[in-house]
């Protein structure tokens, strides 16, 4: 039986339902790295002032000692747009093709979750190399707030000539290298060269099984994983494990070998990873006050959208190492 213009309004509907579907379906992990606000406008600045520091003795009749917080860096954000269309042939309607036409609505909603989801990923998967060519041809600056790539071993900040160091090397994941992590955090300092204390409670990866089962093993063992003497594990529990499907693709998405033993050590607490909306992801089918057919083809046409930016303003949050083994 063929879906006739009288039924194009219930057609829509459930056009809308497919999409959510399979929008909502797709695993969103990049997202939970990032603050996630609406921001209406084209461009966006931000900053940060760091505190400052510690309070000063007073004196008995003495005056309080005045703050000096300092500026830190700017990072500046430019939305762009992305979108996908697709249609209704009149041929699939003559011929009630509901399975093909599902399909391409919950294609419309699968593409506009992951390029959003591969966007957020490739920050960090380029986030040593500082930039990449996206499949677009467009230039992605993976940079901090100060410029420098988002890890990188001498960050610097504004108050003194101090750097700081987030860059794990290439140490592949196992107890010297997370102690290693850890000790990068311990030597975080803010603009005033004021040591901060990061809380980081997430290790990340990609979804190599070499890399998540050895994490899996080091979080969860009963008994030290790399002792023979199998003594208690002091990580299990410590953290949870974060991982990110797409870290190790390329600027088109296609698999790579490279980052596929990448890992992170990261607050996620913190509100240093921006993703900003001035268009939440979109469903839009044509008017269902017409028959919504294109002219020249017969066809009802669909799209999915969105546009936002994203971009990382600090580094003191996380801490990368771009391993190539295990």
């Amino acid at each position: 039986m063929p879906i006739l213009t009288s039924q194009f309004n219930d057609l829509v509907k459930n056009a809308l339902v497919q999409w959510r579907e399979e929008y909502e379906g797709v695993e969103k992990a990049a997202r939970m790295l990032y603050d996630i606000t609406p921001n209406e406008n084209l461009t966006s600045e931000h900053s940060h002032i760091d505190s400052p520091g510690f309070a000063k003795r007073k004196d008995e009749g003495d005056q309080y000692a005045v703050g000096s917080p300092r500026q830190g860096y700017t990072l500046n954000l430019t939305k762009s747009r992305i979108g996908l269309k697709d249609s209704v042939t009149w041929e699939m309607r003559k011929y009630d093709k509901y399975r093909e036409i599902e399909k391409k609505m919950r294609g419309l909603g699968e593409s506009t979750a992951m390029r959003i989801e591969l966007d957020l990923t490739h920050l960090f998967s380029f986030g040593f190399a500082g930039s990449y060519t996206n499949m677009d041809g467009e230039t992605v600056n993976c940079v901090t707030g100060d410029g420098n790539p988002i890890f990188y071993d001498t960050h610097s900040i504004t108050g003194s000539a101090t750097t700081v160091d987030n860059e794990n090397g290439t140490l592949a994941f196992n107890r010297t290298s997370l102690e290693s992590a850890e000790r990068l955090f311990r030597n975080m300092v803010n603009m005033n060269d004021v040591k901060v204390v990061p809380k980081p409670d997430t290790i990340i990866t990609g979804d190599d099984p070499a890399i998540t089962n050895v994490v899996a093993e080091f979080m969860r063992s009963v008994s030290a994983p790399d002792t023979a003497e199998r003594s208690d594990n002091v990580y299990k529990g410590k953290y949870k494990h974060l991982v990110l499907p797409l870290l190790a693709t390329t600027n088109l998405g296609a698999p790579t070998s490279t980052g596929r033993y990448f890992w992170f050590l990261a607050d996620t607490k913190h509100k240093d990873a921006l993703l900003e909306f001035s268009e939440m992801p979109t469903f839009q089918a044509p008017n269902p006050g017409s028959n919504g057919e294109d002219f020249d083809t017969d066809d009802w046409k669909f799209k999915s959208s969105a546009s936002y930016a994203y971009g990382v303003l600090d580094y003191k949050w996380i801490v990368g190492s771009a391993a190539t083994t295990i």
